[in-house]
């Protein structure tokens, strides 16, 4: 990562200002499921899936024992139409079929594709040949073709998971293993990394290390780049980063995605489950995680699920359990039925059409599926404010400082300190004691001061609690807003 010289230490922290609703009064459905077989599947096991448009969308299958990696079209699909092109189905989808991207006299063959994203019409993947590159694609009205950019990641270790912001930069996950932590890898667009023309090896503007060992098989972020989310699949977590390209970013401890690690299948079979693909709806602020157990079949088919999760702080809002949703369809976890269910969970990707519809795969059905909510999703206001450390020392005792300046208007500045590392939470209340916003929230500090500034814009004139909290301890203050 970019060493940044500061004077003080930034971190970022998320605190909702206002939560518009986060009810789910609707269910999940299954729009349909593309048919499995020659006619409009995907042919063979498929690992990943992005949407350009509603209806319109590209799966990548992976088929590691056949060294068959390739991607297909879709536009305008339903369950039985709408493939573009003609592929192989079963044993038949061997090294013959692999995709290759192909502009001028320059090749590369598809070898370990793992991920796939799209931005403004073109097709991203994150292709495990030599120079581990990531290429690109684009969709006409008939077929998949090559997008004249590429960039080598230059990397000797896989690269997996991929996002896109709005503004063109692009997240790939770097692989670790069982004692090396993965990477994110952070680079900049077409117009400024000279890399992605010339199809050299590209600098980062970031590299991130995970705290654990593990493989990061999924990444989203949001708009602009300013909140990162990494899954690693066999520590069961998915890590919150938030900062921004240019100068770098910092873990977030107050987002914590407690889910279970295992699962006890109905033959009393122990399943290993964890984190795979993930995607932020953006405009909504909802992250959506796949959680699965890692290419395994049999009693793993009872497991299956899409976690719709708070972005601020890791809760469970809602669950797309796509498991039950085969047996309530089918009568069983593993019975495929033509456009109702895949029938065989193994839910490893997730992404949006433009109208907020979700499509996810079956690695073992060699399936899309689309679904749609019968309701109304809920959106979860996102805001940013900041934590600096001041380096005075180490504090004495813990501490809540006269807000300054006091009367403010609109912002002003709170300064805590504690003196040895505490989980701090700082919020603040309207004199009749309903919350107003969580500015910290269960977060993990070093021994030192700290001070926050608390923008007020949303809030009328009057007189306001903020509180700090750490464990049993609590102080409050007032504060007087006075527009």
């Amino acid at each position: 990562m970019k060493k940044i010289y500061l004077l003080t230490l930034l971190l970022t922290f998320f605190f909702n200002l206002n939560i518009i609703s986060q009810t789910f009064d609707g269910e999940w459905q299954i729009d349909y499921v593309t048919e499995d077989d020659a006619g409009n599947g995907t042919g063979q096991r498929t690992y990943a899936v992005t949407a350009m448009d509603e209806n319109t969308f590209v799966a990548l299958v992976s088929r590691e024992s056949n060294n068959a990696y390739y991607i297909v079209g879709y536009k305008n699909a339903d369950s039985t139409t709408g493939r573009l092109g003609t592929y192989p189905y079963g044993t038949s989808a061997t090294t013959d079929f692999r995709t290759r991207w192909i502009v001028g006299f320059f090749q590369v063959d598809f070898e370990r594709t793992l991920g796939i994203a799209s931005h403004n019409g073109i097709i991203y993947v994150t292709n495990n040949d030599p120079d581990h590159y990531i290429l690109t694609f684009e969709m006409t009205d008939d077929t998949v073709i090559s997008h004249n950019a590429r960039l080598s990641t230059g990397t000797e270790k896989d690269i997996w998971a991929i996002d896109i912001d709005d503004a063109g930069r692009v997240y790939v996950t770097q692989q670790g293993d069982s004692v090396t932590p993965a990477n994110v890898l952070i680079y900049d667009n077409f117009d400024n990394e000279p890399a992605w023309a010339s199809g050299g090896v590209g600098t980062p503007l970031q590299t991130i290390t995970l705290p654990d060992p593990g493989t990061a098989r999924g990444v989203a972020v949001n708009e602009d780049g300013s909140v990162l989310y990494v899954s690693n699949h066999e520590a069961n977590k998915v890590y919150c980063y938030v900062g921004n390209p240019a100068d770098g970013y910092t873990l977030y401890n107050g987002f914590n995605f407690n889910v279970d690690s295992t699962f006890i299948a109905s033959d009393t079979t122990t399943v290993m489950v964890g984190p795979h693909g993930m995607r932020y709806m953006r405009g909504n602020n909802l992250l959506f995680v796949t959680h699965d157990a890692s290419f395994q079949r049999g009693s793993a088919y009872e497991y299956g699920r899409i976690y719709i999760v708070d972005p601020n702080n890791g809760d469970v809002l809602d669950t797309i359990n796509v498991a039950e949703w085969n047996k309530s369809v089918t009568g069983s976890y593993n019975n495929y039925i033509n456009w109702k269910a895949s029938g065989y969970a193994s839910v490893y990707s997730v992404d949006f059409d433009v109208n907020k519809n979700v499509y996810s795969q079956s690695y073992y059905a060699w399936t899309v599926d689309k679904w749609i909510y019968t309701g109304t999703l809920p959106t979860v206001d996102l805001t940013i404010t900041s934590v600096k450390k001041v380096e005075t020392g180490i504090p004495d005792k813990f501490e809540l400082s006269q807000n300054y300046p006091n009367p403010f208007n609109p912002s002003t500045t709170i300064e805590f300190s504690i003196p040895e590392t505490s989980t701090i939470t700082l919020q603040v209340y309207n004199v009749t004691g309903e919350l107003i916003t969580n500015l910290i929230k269960n977060a993990e500090f070093n021994a030192g001061t700290y001070k926050v500034t608390f923008d007020a814009s949303n809030l009328a004139s009057g007189t306001y609690i903020y509180k700090l909290t750490s464990g049993n301890s609590s102080i409050t203050k007032k504060m007087i807003l006075m527009k």
